[in-house]
């Protein structure tokens, strides 16, 4: 396989004016003391019951149901109607009456897809497909969140981009909570058992298969990065790692740090970029800083200059779908180069066996 140069470019206000970093938000003895007591729990063995009441937040109850269409005997995605939706993470009795039957644009198709993983857990997925689409999008969502409260942002992202997407919940998350806890153990299960179902059942080719993370959804996207070779990748609002989170200003991850990005987007097999808000407060800027500085393969990335942490595709909703479209476009330039330089290293070995053949003199029998 042909590598692709580095790319790094100076970015301007918008682009990348990086600024300065905001400040660590548990600072001085109280981040020392935060990581010297996770550091004490995960000697313990604690670290995955921990990890499940301070970093995994499954919306409870779900936002969506699961019912069956009896005329194709699919499984159907319900969900509360856009009109009424909630403007919290809590349900009453009320909103889940008012579940419905998902109703899309009539050119695009939804499918509900149950999905077994490796580590024997089973998880939810919807499939949205565009009838002009050639790229599939593997979307991995954020934390307080699950595939019927995403599913208005994933479908507008659809209409917006003329993609297809895959999202799916984790373990533990919508209908799969019936199915396992959370855990950092499963998420790379998760979008692996994602990815194999566009691979082998649906039989998307991984060059037409974008990567998209956002929030906690940057972990499970850079895993699968590092695994397989994909057109590019998206880390909206993503993690450096999870102490960095809590301490933005250490240098080097300490041995028990979870979610460590940084490190592994080092290993990402394709063009990689980068969106985050300067004033994010949750997973503070200088986490997508230095994901941008370790991506070997990189476009420009885009600091959302004033944003924080879930409204950059709310309240720069146009320049996120614009600039979402030239990232995929821009995709599929370096994918059409990288499919290039392979043919003409093909060309090369073979026209240098050709050679070798030709140069050797033919044997001769007495």
């Amino acid at each position: 396989m042909a590598e692709m140069a580095p790319k790094k470019l100076e970015a301007n206000s918008t682009d990348g004016d990086l600024g300065a970093a905001p400040p660590d938000e548990l600072g001085g003895c109280t981040g020392c003391c935060v990581m010297c007591c996770f550091g004490c729990l995960t000697c313990c063995g604690c670290r995955d019951v921990i990890c499940r009441k301070l970093i995994f937040f499954p919306p409870s109850p779900p936002f969506y149901k699961i019912g069956k269409d009896e005329t194709k005997k699919d499984i159907v995605l319900h969900r509360i109607p856009l009109a009424l939706l909630p403007q919290t993470e809590d349900l009453s009795e009320e909103d889940l009456k008012n579940m419905s039957p998902a109703t899309l644009q009539p050119s695009l198709n939804v499918q509900m897809v149950k999905l077994k993983t490796t580590r024997n857990s089973e998880i939810m997925a919807c499939h949205i497909t565009h009838p002009k689409a050639t790229d599939t999008v593997l979307y991995s969502h954020g934390n307080a969140t699950d595939v019927g409260m995403q599913s208005y942002a994933v479908e507008t992202l659809v209409i917006a981009c003329r993609v297809n997407v895959l999202f799916y919940d984790y373990t533990g998350y919508g209908y799969s909570a019936n199915h396992g806890k959370p855990s950092p153990k499963h998420i790379g299960a998760d979008i692996q058992a994602a990815y194999d179902y566009l691979v082998k059942e649906v039989a998307v080719p991984s060059n037409r298969i974008i990567i998209y993370g956002q929030s906690l959804g940057s972990v499970p996207s850079c895993i699968l990065a590092s695994k397989h070779r994909v057109k590019g990748m998206v880390i909206h609002a993503g993690l450096a790692s999870a102490i960095r989170v809590l301490k933005p200003s250490i240098n080097k991850s300490p041995w028990f740090d979870l979610f460590r990005n940084s490190d592994v987007i080092k290993e990402a097999k394709c063009p990689v970029y980068i969106i985050h808000g300067t004033e994010d407060m949750a997973v503070p800027f200088s986490n997508g800083k230095l994901l941008y500085d370790n991506a070997p393969h990189k476009i420009r990335p885009w600091w959302v200059e004033g944003a924080h942490h879930n409204d950059i595709e709310i309240c720069f909703a146009r320049q996120y779908y614009v600039r979402l479209t030239a990232a995929f476009r821009e995709f599929s330039d370096i994918e059409k180069k990288r499919n290039t330089n392979d043919d003409d290293a093909k060309t090369t070995d073979e026209t240098k066996e050709t050679a070798v053949i030709i140069s050797q003199p033919p044997k001769t029998s007495l």
